[in-house]
Order: C-alpha cells, then structure tokens, then sequence
C-alpha cells in the first residue's frame, strides 16, 4: 500500500476561483487522490486558503475595510465551493491560524540559525503619494523579458517569469499608477545560491517522471543562477516577524504559503487526534510520496523555493512529483478574478447555479490543460454534457439496464457454459483499458485516463448495439448482457474519480456500492457476480437542450449527474430540434446513427486550410515552449507563424513536412512575434498531433470547394468548427454515402472511395451538407500524423 500526500495550490482570499483554477489544479489533485483512495492507498491530500496575499489587501484597500473581513469571506466561499464540487480534501484550512503561523516562524528561525538566512539592506519600492513603501504586487510596470505592460513586481502572468520590483520597465503604483522611487530599506534575504547544488541533486532525481514543461522550466531557472530572495515585506497584515524589534515587518507571502503544506499535515493530524502522525509524510526516510499540484505561474516556487526552503531546515521529505498545468485562457488571455464578461460566467459560484458538479467536473477534465493552454468557452460545458455524458455514457447506462430489468426481473445472468474471460473480446478490452488507465493515473496523465474510459463506453456502446441482444435468445443474448454488465461495471470504478456523484448512483443501480468505495479500483477487472439485484434504475443525465452563454441567446437548461437541476431560465432564441431523451429510449430499439449537433453559437465559419510546407524550425526567442516557423503556402512570400508544439516535436520531426494551415485566422503578436496563421493539431491526452496531407502535395493547396474569398475569422470563431478525427466506413455498391465513426457513434457522410481509415473530418460543414473528411483540390485528405482515437479534437 502506498502512501500517498498531496498538496494542492492555495488560492487567494479575495474572490470566487475560477473554472481554470479548478481544471488548472484543484481537480486534477483531487482525481489523482480519489483514484489512490479508490486502489487502496493511504492519501491525505491539503490546502486552504492563502489569507495573506498581496491580492487581499488590495481589495480590502479598494473596499476600505479589514484585510481579515476579506480573507475570511471569501475563504467560506472557497470552501463551500470545494465542498459542493466534490473536492475531497483531508483538510482545507487556511494560513491566519496560529499553527501556521508558529510553524511559518520555525522554520523561518531554523534558516537563519542555519545560515541560509541573512539581514540586508536593500533598494525597496516606494509609493510617494502614499508614503510607504510597497510590497512587490502594489507595483507594476512592463516586464523585462516578453514585454508584457502588466507584470507585477513579484512575477509576470504572460511569460511566469519570477521578478523583483526594480527589474520592471516602467514601475508604478499599483493602487495609484503614481511612479514608484527605490529607497533603502532593511530585510531578511533567503540564500538561495548557498542551495544551488543541492537543488541540482534533487532536481536529477526526479526529473524523468516530472512533465517536460515543468522540468524545461526549472532547469532553465538553476541555468540562469539562483540569486538571494527577500523573506520579509513592509505591511502590517501576515504572519509576523519572530523577531524583537520589526513590529512592521511579514513574513513575505511567498516564502510563507508554501510552508502551509506542512502547517496544514500537522493541523491534520492534530484533528485526528494524532499530533505527531504528520511525520509519517514528512520526515526523511519515510515511505511517501508528496505530490504538489499548481498551475504553471507557481512552478518556480514549487520545484526551487519551497525545495531550497525543505533542504534548508534538513530532515523533511521534498516532493516528489510537481504535476503543474498550463492555463486556461478566456478572452485570449490568462484567467483571473479580475477579469470577467458579460458573454459567460467563469467563476465557480455561478457554474454551480447553471450546471450539476458532475458536470462541471466533465468539463474540466476533459479539457484540463495538461500540455498546453486550453480555451473556455461556456457553451462546450452543455455541448460535452449531452454529447458525451447523456449520449454515450449515460444512454449505455440506461439502455443496459433497462432490458436486464425487462428481461432478467433485475437480476446479473449468468455466462453461458463454455465461456471464460480467456476467449471473451470484452473481458480483454476491459482489462486492457484497466491498466492503461491504471498506469495512466500513476504517471498523473489524468486525461490520457479519462479517454481511455471513454474509448471502454464508447466500444460498450458499439457492442452492445451490434450483438442486438433484444433479438436474440439463449446463449448469445446472455453473453452479450453479461459483458455489457462488466463493461458498466468497470466504466463506473474508472469514470468514479471523474464523476463521483453519478458514479455512486450508477454503482448503486448495479447493486454493487462498493464499486465507488476505498479500495475498489480493483473491482472493475473482476466480472460481475451472477444473481446479483440491480438496484432501482433511473436516467443518469438529462440532455441539456438549450445551450447558450448567460445573457446569450438562451441558457441552458435540463437535469444533471446529482439530481439537483440547474435553474431553468427563458430562452431568447430559437430552439433547435430537441432530442429524445436516454430515458425515453426503448432498449429494443436502439439509435443507430447519431444527428449532427448545431452549433453552439453563430453560423459554422470558412476554413481556408491550405496546405503549408515547413522551412524552418527556430526556438521562439521570448518563450520556452514555442517555435517560430517559416512555412511555405503557395504565396509570393514564406509565412511566419508562432506554434506552440515544442514540447511535442523535435525540429526535425517537423522540418520539410506538409502540414494543415489555417491562413485565413486574424494574425496576432504571440510573445513579440506576429503569427500569420495556425498550425491544426489533434489532441488526445498528452499525444499531440499535427495534421499531414498525402505525400507529394504542392504547398498552397486548398480545400475542395473553397471559395476563392474567404473572410479572416477569430480564433472563438475556429474555435466553433467541429473538426475531428474519424475512422471513415467507405461506401459500397449498395450505399451512396458512406459513414464516420467521430467517437460519438457513427453517422452518414460523404466518404470518397479510397479515403484512408483514419482522417479529419468537419462535422460542421458550412454549407449544412453531411460531413465529410477534408479534402484537398489536388486529391486525398489530411490525417493525423500520429496515432489518435477517433473523437481527438482539433485544434
């Protein structure tokens, strides 16, 4: 049995989180902790509420009250958002508790006592107008390295560099914009550089199991030489100095939070009843592994400082494993507190009054941003909901048990004679997709294993369509139920940490409720028992048949994964044709293709998709994980686009190919270098694929039935088209149309003859035809270049 910690980001106290803070780490922490409990490993997973951020004090200036009135409200509202989304933390506390602050001061009297703390005077910001000296997010300015005129004093939100004031360009006030002076003041510096190569041993140890991001970034951090950090700030809110004679000074927030993983074990295990259990996770020589899961803009204080900080107390256990995520962007940019629309709702309070948790959890994982920055958009939480959960999980639910309900009075048949999981296709597909998931969670490839358990439901669909249990007898029909059972059953165990809410209703139809229990992950490779009564049996998800953004055109409406039904609101559009419900299907006659979904806002655009032949491969000069690429296009002159695939692709992996480009896309500045287009990707999990047109293909070459004027569009605008990948199903001599299998069920297209097995479909066309593959006018169609499941999206 592993032992397992996890430590998750605190959030700051001064306002509601975010969707992209939920997918960018409390989420993926709580998955991978719920998976742990759910195989049988000891997991006590923290965090709370970081009450001493910068952030906070500058709301609670703007509103003119006390910085403890802001911390402890928005720390309630944190918690209970936690609490009705599922996050199952051991604890979540925050860091105004005097367990926290003595333990912020020890370690911080230990370091100095250690040396690896020192006194210095130094340049400091300070306001004139206010006349006082700033701590470094009241200051501002135009960062250093990518340009951006939004940095803040202590880091960068568009290039997560970490700063100081006095490296800003143009540096002012942030409550004032008055510019800032540098005026001595005395602090305590943490030695970093005394840590260096200590820090270069932990980081060889464990860099070939972190994500690539994360380890590029550190190593580029200890490339570029560790310098001394202030420990302590001018402000009289956070945890004091423990020191006589600096009544004004803080420990610095930075330097305090991360402590709060350890405080936050020890108040755990005071709440056990166990004082001293908080040692089984921490000190040196235990048997654990200490996970820390954050979004990219924290990784430097989570794989340098808060290491430097461990090694420098001595005798601590240092984390195993930083599973960072990238972003989730709104709007083309970061997401934050501060920024809101009235398109759509980001912040969790109001998702939780629209959508069911299950739901928003869906939403989520299934666009966590694991490898690269992904993109909200509020209509893709209702469109997922129906496509995925009510059309492909929850009608298997339903259609399954239904007719074993019908036809078995409720009860688990019994295998036919003669059958064993050695010669059963499914009892093999079943425990194939178990290990991988198994090792997917392991390896914290969260959205590897998500695809993994859909690819099972999606295959549980497709089979039980095609054995068409509702027309056969004996042996064949009970085969076919039976397999169709274990397929529910080990899809509930694995889908558990995703959807813990439906995931508990489901294993409770099945008559097994331990399924979702401590210790069931093994359950789902062992077959249902025979004779076993279902429980009573009831719809999963209701369809979302409305979707549109809050004051668009018209909310979303329907029922939800936990029997709690978001608000039903007037719709102030046209309603497209509404879709019969999973429960309202008869098991006898099941669906067999699946209509074309509208799209969720505006019509379908133009993709002028040419193909484009790569010159040149540099490393962008501003960014870590972007190329600039020269690429051929059948144009008076190469042009230059900005991709960010470094992480993926070698340079000659990428060099001399013919890719897809979308030329017609608005060029934008990416770090300081103007994009003329974009290179189309498919993603699944952590595999990212660009898309290839058939050898030979002359650069430039269009679509087949393009226009020759095609208006430039937005990226929200590519962002509608539904390009997938698909397996094509060629027509024959009896059928003029063929098929395509896009991971939701198959549906009629246009195929030519001759088309490859697996392609890139639109299954949006703009001229409202059927879909069909994307065609080039010279012949054949683009494909992914690597090995991708049919349903990987395109991006």
């Amino acid at each position: 049995m592993a032992r397992i910690l996890i430590g998750v980001a605190w959030p700051y106290a001064n306002g509601p989180q975010h969707i992209g803070q939920l997918a960018g780490n409390a989420l993926p922490a709580d998955l991978f902790a719920r998976y742990h409990r759910s195989a049988g490993h000891e997991v006590v997973m923290v965090s709370g509420s970081d009450m001493h951020g910068t952030p906070t004090t500058v709301k609670a200036e703007a509103e003119g009250v006390d910085p403890g009135v802001i911390a402890e409200r928005f720390h309630q509202v944190h918690a209970e958002v936690f609490r009705r989304l599922g996050i199952s933390f051991d604890l979540y506390t925050n860091t105004h508790t005097d367990l926290h602050a003595r333990t912020a001061q020890g370690v911080f009297l230990t370091l100095l006592q250690e040396g690896y703390v020192e006194k210095r005077t130094a340049p400091a910001a300070y306001c004139p107008k206010h006349q006082r000296f700033r701590p470094d997010r009241y200051v501002t300015g135009i960062c250093p390295h990518c340009g951006s005129p939004s940095a803040r004093g202590d880091e960068c939100d568009s290039c997560a560099r970490v700063l100081e004031p006095q490296e800003l360009k143009e540096p002012r006030c942030l409550l004032c914009g008055t510019p800032v002076e540098f005026r001595l003041s005395e602090h305590f510096y943490f030695l970093l550089p005394k840590l260096t190569d200590r820090l270069k041993a932990y980081h060889d140890s464990v860099r070939d199991h972190w994500r690539p991001p994360v380890r590029s970034f550190t190593e580029n951090y200890l490339r570029e030489g560790l310098k001394p950090r202030p420990i302590t700030r001018d402000i009289p809110w956070g945890v004091p100095l423990p020191l006589d004679g600096y009544p004004d000074k803080r420990l610095y927030v930075w330097f305090e939070a991360v402590i709060g993983y350890l405080s936050a074990t020890k108040e755990w295990a005071a709440r056990q009843g166990s004082p001293d259990a908080w040692k089984r996770f921490w000190q040196a020589g235990e048997d654990v592994r200490i996970y820390q899961f954050l979004g990219k803009d924290n990784i430097t204080f989570h794989t340098i400082f808060w290491p430097a900080i461990l090694l420098g107390v001595g005798g601590l256990q240092l984390p195993y494993d930083v599973p960072a995520n990238e972003w989730v962007v709104f709007e083309g940019g970061k997401m934050s507190k501060s920024r809101s629309s009235g398109e759509a709702s980001i912040f969790l309070p109001d998702l939780l009054e629209r959508f069911s948790p299950d739901t928003i959890r869906f939403y989520g994982s299934y666009h966590m941003p694991e490898n690269h920055d992904t993109e909200f958009h509020y209509d893709d939480i209702a469109q997922d909901h129906d496509q995925i959960l009510a059309d492909q999980w929850g009608n298997l639910v339903h259609r399954v048990l239904t007719f074993v309900t019908s036809r078995y009075e409720g009860k688990v048949p019994s295998p036919p004679a003669g059958w064993t999981e050695e010669k059963s296709a499914a009892a093999q597909r079943i425990g194939k997709a178990h290990r991988e998931a198994t090792e997917h969670f392991e390896a914290v490839r969260l959205k590897e294993a998500l695809e993994t358990v859909l690819e099972l439901v999606r295959e549980g669909n497709r089979s039980f369509h095609e054995s068409r249990p509702w027309s056969q007898q004996g042996a064949e029909r009970d085969t076919a139920v039976f397999e169709a059972l274990w397929t529910l059953r080990a899809a509930t165990v694995m889908l558990s940490p995703f959807l813990p809410f439906s995931s508990e209703r489901v294993a409770k139809m099945l008559g097994t409720p331990a399924l979702t229990g401590p210790g069931g992950w093994s359950l789902a490779a062992s077959p249902p028992t025979p004779g076993t009564a279902l429980g009573p049996v009831s719809p999963l998800f209701s369809k979302l048949l409305t979707v549109a953004s809050p004051g668009g055109n018209g909310p979303a409406t329907g029922g939800s994964s936990d029997g709690v039904k978001p608000p039903v609101l007037p719709a102030k559009g046209p309603k497209g044709p509404a879709e019969t419900p999973p429960a309202a299907r008869s098991p006898s006659m099941p669906p067999t293709v699946v209509p074309a979904a509208s799209p969720p806002s505006g019509p379908p655009p133009l993709l002028d998709i040419r193909a484009g032949r790569i010159v040149t491969v540099l490393d962008h000069p501003k960014a870590d994980k972007l190329y600039v690429l020269t690429i051929e296009a059948g144009e008076e002159k190469p042009r230059t686009l900005v991709a960010g695939i470094k992480p993926f692709y070698r340079p000659e992996e990428l060099q001399g190919q013919t890719v897809a480009l979308l030329c017609n896309l608005e060029p934008r500045a990416l770090r300081g270098v103007t994009s003329q287009g974009m290179i189309l990707a498919a993603e699944s999990g952590s595999t990212i694929s660009v898309l290839t047109a058939p050898p030979g293909t002359p650069p430039g070459t269009r679509l087949q039935g393009l226009p020759t004027q095609v208006p430039m569009i937005r990226y929200e605008d590519f962002s509608r088209a539904r390009l997938v990948v698909a397996k094509a199903v060629l027509p024959t001599e009896a059928e003029a149309t063929g098929y395509l299998d896009a991971g939701e069920g198959i549906r009629a297209a246009v195929v030519p003859s001759g088309s490859p097995s697996l392609l890139i479909a639109r299954l949006d066309p703009p001229d409202g035809k059927l879909p069909a593959p994307l065609l080039l006018a010279s012949g054949g169609c683009y494909v992914p270049g690597r090995e991708l499941p049919p349903g990987a999206k395109v991006r």
